[in-house]
C-alpha cells in the first residue's frame, strides 16, 4: 500500500504499519479505494470528503461536518459503544461491546485499511469493530462471524422486530430469478419455468401499474414461478389478497422503500419479503427484520440501475455471505447486478442460493436458449 494513499494524524502512530499489512493481505479481494483517504482526531483537519473525524467530542463532529468530512461519534454508554457514522450516503447508528478504547490503534488500522479498500465509512466501522471482536489467531485474517458485527440502532423501522416475526420463508435456493420490465416478460419466463421472477415495472402513471401487476399475478398463477412485485407494494397487496390462489409469493423492497411501506400488512398477509442491501450497514440494518432473503449487490456494473455505491465485487460479496450464513435465522441470499452466465459460477461459489439476472435473459438474441444455459449452470452447481 502506498503511504500517500492513507494517512492517520499523529494520535495513532502505530496505525499506518499494520493497515499496510491488511490492505496488502486483501487487496486482491475487495480491491483499492478511488482516492486516498485521512483518519485524524482533529476536527482542524477534518476538512475534506476525504477525511474521517473519529471522535468522542459531539462540538468536534458538528464541525467536521460542516466543512464536508465524514465522522465517527462515539459515546460510552455503560459496557457499550454508540457509534454514529456520518457519511456521504447519510447516518448509521451502530452499537457493539466496548473492548478497551474505543479508538486504539488496532481499530484505527482496521478502519482506515477498510477505507483503503474502498469500503464506505459506515461499513469500515462495521469491519473494524467485527475485526477487534472476533480476535482471530490470524491477525490479519478477515472477520465472518455476523455476531462479531455491531448491530444498528434504527428505531424508524416500521415493522416489529424480533426472532418469532419472521417474514415467510421461501427455498434458501431461489434459483435462477430473473428481473423484467413487464408482464409479457413475466409471462414469457412463467412458460419458459424459470423458478423465480420479479416485476420491476416502472412508470408514474397509477393504473398502468396495477394493470401490469394484474397481469403478471394472472400469468404466475397455478405455475411453479416464484413470482415477485418490485417497489409496488400497496398494489401487490391489494391484488394479492383479491385474487384466489395469488400468483404473487412476495415484494421486492429497497433500502429506501421499507420506510414507507406497510411491513406489518405485508407480513401478516403471509407474503414474501426480499430486500436489497449494497453492504454490511445494510445488511445489518434489515437483518433484525427477519426478511426472506436478502438480495446483495450489485456486485457487477450495471447500466440497469443507477447505483448509489460502485459495485461491490466478488470479494464483498464473498464476506456479505460468509458473514449472513452464520446468522440465526439465516436469510435466502441473492446476488444481483451485472451477472451473466460466464459470471454465474464464481458468484455461486460464494454461498448465495440464488442469482438475479437482467440482461442475460431480456437482451438475449435467444431467450429460451439462454434461460436453459442459465439453469443447467445453476444446476450444475447444486449438484457439484
Amino acid at each position: 500500500m502506498s503511504l500517500s494513499a492513507l494517512r492517520f494524524s499523529a494520535a495513532w502512530p502505530e496505525a499506518a504499519a499494520l493497515a499496510a499489512q491488511i490492505v496488502d493481505r486483501h487487496a486482491e479481494a475487495f480491491g483499492r479505494a478511488s482516492h486516498a483517504w485521512s483518519v485524524t482526531d482533529r476536527a482542524d483537519e477534518a476538512t475534506s470528503a476525504a477525511t474521517v473525524l473519529l471522535t468522542t467530542d459531539a462540538g468536534q463532529a458538528e464541525r467536521a461536518r460542516s466543512a464536508g468530512a465524514a465522522v465517527v461519534l462515539t459515546a460510552v454508554e455503560g459496557d457499550l459503544l454508540i457509534d454514529t457514522v456520518h457519511d456521504r450516503l447519510g447516518t448509521y447508528r451502530f452499537t457493539s461491546a466496548a473492548q478497551g478504547d474505543a479508538f486504539d490503534a488496532r481499530f484505527v488500522a482496521v478502519f482506515g485499511a477498510a477505507l483503503a479498500l474502498a469500503f464506505e465509512p459506515r461499513d469500515a466501522l462495521c469491519v473494524a469493530r467485527a475485526w477487534i471482536a472476533e480476535a482471530n489467531a490470524d491477525a490479519l485474517a478477515w472477520p465472518t462471524q455476523f455476531d462479531a458485527l455491531p448491530r444498528v440502532l434504527e428505531p424508524a423501522l416500521p415493522c416489529p422486530t424480533a426472532a418469532d416475526l419472521a417474514f415467510a420463508l421461501g427455498p434458501t435456493q431461489l434459483g435462477v430469478y430473473a428481473v423484467v420490465p413487464d408482464a409479457d416478460w413475466v409471462a414469457r419466463l412463467v412458460a419458459l419455468k424459470v423458478p423465480t421472477v420479479q416485476l420491476r415495472f416502472k412508470s408514474d402513471d397509477a393504473q398502468a401499474v396495477v394493470d401490469q401487476v394484474r397481469r403478471a399475478e394472472a400469468a404466475a398463477r397455478g405455475s411453479a414461478t416464484r413470482l415477485f412485485i418490485n417497489d409496488h407494494w400497496q398494489v401487490a397487496l391489494d391484488v394479492y389478497t383479491q385474487a384466489p390462489n395469488s400468483g404473487i409469493y412476495g415484494i421486492h423492497l429497497g433500502q429506501e422503500d421499507i420506510d414507507e411501506a406497510d411491513l406489518v400488512a405485508i407480513r401478516s398477509a403471509g407474503l414474501r419479503l426480499g430486500i436489497s442491501t449494497h453492504g454490511f450497514a445494510e445488511m445489518l440494518r434489515v437483518a433484525p427484520l427477519n426478511p426472506s432473503y436478502l438480495a446483495l449487490g450489485a456486485v457487477f456494473a450495471t447500466p440497469t440501475k443507477t447505483m448509489p455505491t460502485v459495485p461491490q465485487g466478488l470479494g464483498r460479496l464473498f464476506a456479505y455471505a460468509a458473514a449472513m450464513r452464520t446468522r440465526e435465522p439465516a436469510p435466502a441470499l441473492v446476488a444481483i447486478g451485472g451477472i451473466d452466465l460466464a459470471a454465474m459460477p464464481r458468484v455461486l461459489e460464494s454461498g448465495v442460493g440464488s442469482v438475479a439476472v437482467v440482461r442475460a435473459i431480456t437482451q438475449a438474441a435467444d431467450v429460451p436458449a439462454a434461460v436453459d444455459a442459465l439453469q443447467a449452470t445453476f444446476a450444475a452447481h447444486v449438484r457439484a
